[in-house]
């Protein structure tokens, strides 16, 4: 983990927002009481936010409306964003920078094992995908597998994913949904877990492959979403679904939603 914190933007939230918010909770759009108190995840929207310790150098993650994505022809954007109307805007000016954005409470203890559904959606804001390395997703963890080492980062690759995993097609400037979880997926644990286990950076391995080699780890540090050390990336990312729930990223914060089904 790095201990550097410099120079991270992320936009206010109106006052007025922010009351509602913490009047309300952590509800959950569209469920049911019976269903909400079975969520093995609870979120509280003021959980989420910049991971400083796990961010370097000059990026940039700020709620915002939009971006509305191109999927024909026609020069006008007009894909919406997967949830609502807003995103989780990110900005890494080149491959010194690297970005952590993510929950640091209300995941912890989650073990692994218990994870069934882990997905979201990406729009790349380019004109072209070639050399771009798109956010991917880190668990900071304890991997209980390595005598004296309880800590490890795993994270997900979707460049070096596959379909069902990734998009058949990668395209920028559409919003594409990316399964983290399922068959195709590219993952690694870092520092001597990756080795011990074989999932590293030069031979990731699947979701599924990662949970039978670390039956027994857990999320101790954080949830979320990660980017950097390798290329500059503009975009946005939405909708970080958990098991039953997805995590809508808005212009004044958080919402815990029932995800949608995706094709």
């Amino acid at each position: 983990m790095s201990d550097k914190k410099m120079g991270v933007r992320i936009a206010r939230r109106p006052a007025r927002v922010l009351l509602a918010i913490a009047l309300s909770g952590a509800a959950v759009l569209g469920a049911s009481p019976a269903v909400a108190e079975k969520a093995p995840t609870p979120s509280t929207p003021g959980m989420w936010g910049i991971i400083g310790r796990n961010t370097l150098g000059s990026p940039s993650a700020f709620f915002r409306d939009g971006p509305l994505g191109r999927t024909s022809t026609d020069p006008a954007a007009r894909q919406a964003p997967p949830y609502g109307q807003g995103s989780l805007q990110i900005i890494v000016g080149d491959g010194t920078e690297k970005i952590a954005f993510g929950n640091e409470t209300n995941f912890s203890g989650l073990r692994l094992a218990d994870i069934n559904a882990l997905t979201y959606w990406v729009f790349a804001g380019t004109d072209s995908l070639a050399g771009i390395a798109l956010p991917g997703i880190a668990l900071e963890v304890d991997p209980n597998v390595t005598p004296g080492v309880n800590y490890s980062s795993l994270v997900y690759l979707p460049n070096d994913s596959t379909a069902p995993s990734s998009p058949a097609t990668p395209v920028p400037n559409v919003w594409q949904h990316y399964n983290a979880s399922t068959t195709g997926s590219a993952w690694f644990a870092t520092g001597a877990t990756g080795a011990a286990i074989g999932c590293t950076l030069a031979t990731p391995c699947s979701f599924a492959e990662l949970k039978t080699k670390l039956p027994n780890a857990e999320v101790t540090y954080s949830l979320g979403i990660t980017k950097g050390r390798d290329t500059a990336f503009i975009g946005a990312v939405d909708g970080l679904q958990v098991n039953q729930f997805a995590y809508d990223f808005e212009r004044y914060g958080v919402l815990t939603r029932l995800p949608f089904p995706t094709h």
